[in-house]
C-alpha cells in the first residue's frame, strides 16, 4: 500500500468559524441606512437653494437683457436713420449734378413759367400785350393770394379777376389762347358774360397763376 501521496486532512476549528461569523454580523449591524427624514429635508433645502439661485439670476440678468435689447433697437434706429440720410444726400447730389448740366436759357424759361415771386407787374405787361394783339380791352383786373400763407418750397397760387371787353367771342377766344400759350402758367377757371351788344361783349374771367417762393435760408 502506497502512502506517499496521502496528505493529512485539515480540520477547521468550530470556534474560529463562529468568531468570524459573529464579526461579519456585527459589521452588518454597524452600517445604518440614512434616515428618510434626513434625506427629504436636505433634498428640499437643496431644491429651495437652486430655486433661489435661479430667481436671483433672473432678477439680476433680466434687466441687463432688456437693456441690451433697448440698446440694440436704438442702434438699429440710428443705422436706419443714417442710411435714409445717406440716400437723401446721394439723391440730392445727383439732382444738383443734373441741374448744373441744364442750359441757362432753359432755367430762364422755367423762372418765367413759375417765378419766385407773384410778379404782378410782369403779369400786367403780359395781359396788355395779349389784349392789344387780339383787339381786346381789359377794363379791370384785381389780384388776390390764396388763403394759405406763402411758404418757401411750396407752390403758391395767385388769383386774378378780370373784366374784358371784346368785339365778339372769337376775339376773346384768341385773347385767352394767347394767355395759355405764354410761358407763365395761367389756368382759366371761370368765364361769364356780363353784357352783350351788337358791337361788343363784356366778359368776366376768373383765372389763376402760380409762383414758387424761394427759400430764405
Amino acid at each position: 500500500m502506497d502512502i506517499t501521496n496521502q496528505q493529512p486532512a485539515i480540520r477547521h476549528s468550530p470556534l474560529a468559524t463562529d468568531s468570524e461569523q459573529r464579526k461579519a454580523n456585527s459589521e452588518k449591524r454597524t452600517v445604518k441606512k440614512p434616515s428618510k427624514m434626513f434625506t427629504h429635508y436636505y433634498g428640499t433645502m437643496i431644491l429651495l437653494l437652486l430655486a433661489l439661485l435661479v430667481a436671483a439670476g433672473f432678477i439680476v440678468i433680466k434687466p441687463k437683457i432688456d437693456e441690451y435689447k433697448g440698446v440694440t433697437a436704438s442702434i438699429q434706429d440710428v443705422q436706419l436713420q443714417a442710411e435714409n440720410e445717406k440716400q437723401y444726400f446721394d439723391s440730392l447730389s445727383r439732382s444738383v449734378g443734373a441741374a448744373q448740366t441744364i442750359d441757362p436759357s432753359v432755367l430762364e424759361k422755367v423762372d418765367l413759367a413759375l417765378p419766385r415771386e407773384p410778379g404782378i407787374p410782369n403779369l400786367l405787361v403780359q395781359m396788355d400785350q395779349a389784349a392789344k394783339a387780339n383787339k381786346v380791352k381789359v377794363a379791370s383786373i384785381t389780384f388776390s393770394s390764396d388763403d394759405k400763407k406763402a411758404t418757401a418750397g411750396q407752390v403758391q397760387g395767385l388769383n386774378m379777376t378780370m373784366t374784358v371787353e371784346a368785339q365778339d367771342y372769337q376775339a376773346l377766344k384768341n385773347f385767352l389762347s394767347s394767355l395759355e400759350l405764354s410761358l407763365r402758367v395761367i389756368d382759366i377757371q371761370n368765364l361769364s358774360i356780363n353784357s352783350f351788344s351788337k358791337n361788343s361783349a363784356v366778359f368776366s374771367l376768373q383765372m389763376k397763376t402760380y409762383y414758387f417762393p424761394a427759400s430764405t435760408k
